[in-house]
């Protein structure tokens, strides 16, 4: 179940670069920091040999949905685009092969409905292939991800932002803590990223912070 922080950085300008404040102020992009629980998942792993792991879950729609933006920014009202959920019930379906220290993974998020706001999310394919290498208590583990993302619809109109295929590279470390606990903190690169409809999707640099506890 992750918590997020989404923070926002919105600048306008002239096509020469000149700042503009747009006539109908901030109600559509804004600089802001939204924070909240996003939605979080629920799997069960199957391995029929020791290199091969397969997996079938669902997302649990918890996070914060907004309500239609398309239809609220055509009435000239404040709304809001970014999202902490679905607000649907998503399969998730996974595999991945590991051997000696070598992997690979794949994932498939699939969207099948709309949510009460008439929101369709998009289907995601992610994957992972790298090497964990463990250095004394510490597992350091660089791979090359990426991933595949269909266009999320409001009411079959597309949403901003979403539609694109992108990949880059990840190094995370896991430290064992205490009581089962292992603390992994890892960073990820984008090095490539093609959007749909001319759009153009570029992500920071990107840190991460996790907490592991297996029973």
């Amino acid at each position: 179940m992750p918590y997020d922080v989404k923070a926002m950085r919105v600048r306008y300008t002239t096509l020469t670069g000149e700042p503009f404040a747009p006539p109908y102020g901030d109600i559509h992009h804004r600089t802001e920091t939204l924070d909240g629980i996003s939605d979080a998942s629920l799997g069960i792993d199957w391995s029929p040999r020791n290199d091969w792991l397969f997996g079938l879950g669902t997302i649990l729609p918890i996070g914060h949905i907004v309500a239609d933006p398309i239809v609220l920014g055509r009435e000239g009202k404040t709304h809001e685009h970014i999202q902490f959920g679905s607000g649907t019930f998503e399969p998730r379906l996974t595999a991945q092969w590991s051997h000696s220290q070598f992997f690979a993974r794949a994932e498939g998020k699939l969207s099948i409905y709309e949510n009460r706001e008439g929101y369709r999310a998009p289907t995601t394919f992610t994957w992972s292939a790298g090497r964990s290498v463990r250095v004394g208590r510490i597992s350091i583990t660089p791979s090359l991800d990426g991933q595949y993302q269909t266009l999320g619809r409001w009411r079959g109109v597309a949403d901003e932002g979403s539609g694109f295929e992108d990949g880059g590279a990840r190094l995370q470390l896991s430290l064992p803590a205490f009581r089962g606990v292992v603390i992994s903190p890892g960073v990820y690169h984008q090095l490539w990223s093609n959007g749909f409809d001319e759009q153009t999707f570029r992500q920071k640099t990107t840190w991460s912070l996790s907490l592991t506890r297996n029973f």
